[in-house]
């Protein structure tokens, strides 16, 4: 797959603030398009690019926040049954670790099949899990550099050791602040964004071995994106609103769209993003 390569840019300390909040977790309604505000610009395909660029490093495994981490352990892992209480710890008890350039912390709650919380997990009879992760840290890349930070409520079903798929629902909160650099120092891009969104019905095979990646499930937000363009022809501003949905089909390139006008096919491995017909 050839990745999509923009025109040399570069924003000496640009940030790319992407906060994506929701109130809470699980099957909820999906965000809808935010209310289009007077000020609002049609969505372009420079800014459309640069907003599934961001939505899909963020979401891959280089880009160190995928949504089945949890540093150095994973939920597949911990489905499986390979992961030791003690590692885990009890409910409700935070624990934090480095794993690479990010600092994590991480809550989980361990429910039996009836929904009762357990103190601790057992391999045989937790049936399901609330993860609260925190992750900050720096992401460095050919094309940016940023200070990135995440927090993620994700409600994962299917750990019961009869089920051979974890489903998993909720919520996320992320901030990146980065910068795009050019060797010749041409122009400058630099984006305030905020999404509210939720994960809903995302199907993973606890066999990695198998398949990786996750089955089906959707990724949506609401967005609002205010953009600074600087380059020879002088400075801009426009704001921009829009959704970003990921569908995940099975494989290693699950789509982004922006605006129902932007396609994309992402890679969930280096973050890499192409464009498709819309």
């Amino acid at each position: 797959m050839k990745a999509l390569r923009y025109r040399p840019l570069v924003l000496p300390l640009a940030s790319l603030v992407l906060a994506i909040a929701t109130s809470g977790c699980g099957k909820g309604a999906a965000p809808s398009a935010p209310t289009p505000s007077p000020g609002a610009a049609p969505m372009s395909q420079q800014a459309a690019d640069d907003i599934a660029s961001q939505f899909a490093i963020t979401l891959s495994r280089q880009g160190g926040v995928p949504l089945t981490g949890l540093g150095a352990t994973s939920l597949t892992a911990m489905a499986r049954g390979e992961v030791s209480p003690a590692r885990l710890g009890p409910s409700g008890s935070l624990k934090t670790e480095d794993e690479g350039n990010f600092n994590l912390s991480v809550s989980l709650t361990f429910y039996d099949a009836a929904g009762n919380v357990q103190p601790i997990y057992d391999p045989a009879t937790t049936a399901r899990v609330v993860a609260r992760v925190k992750v900050r840290g720096t992401l460095t890349t050919a094309e940016r550099h940023a200070l990135i930070g995440s927090d993620r409520t994700l409600d994962v079903a299917g750990l019961l050791p009869a089920e051979t798929t974890i489903e998993i629902d909720g919520s996320a909160r992320d901030t990146a602040d980065c910068a795009f650099n050019a060797i010749d120092g041409s122009a400058s891009r630099h984006y305030r964004l905020v999404g509210a969104g939720d994960l809903t019905d995302i199907r993973k095979l606890k066999d990695e071995s198998v398949n990786p990646y996750p089955l089906s499930g959707t990724a949506r937000w609401a967005v609002t994106a205010d953009a600074t363009v600087t380059d020879a022809s002088g400075t801009q501003e426009a704001h921009y609103e829009a959704t970003v949905l990921v569908t995940f089909n099975g494989t290693q390139y699950p789509t982004i769209e922006v605006s129902e006008g932007f396609r994309y096919r992402m890679d969930l491995e280096t973050g890499a993003i192409e464009r498709l017909p819309a």
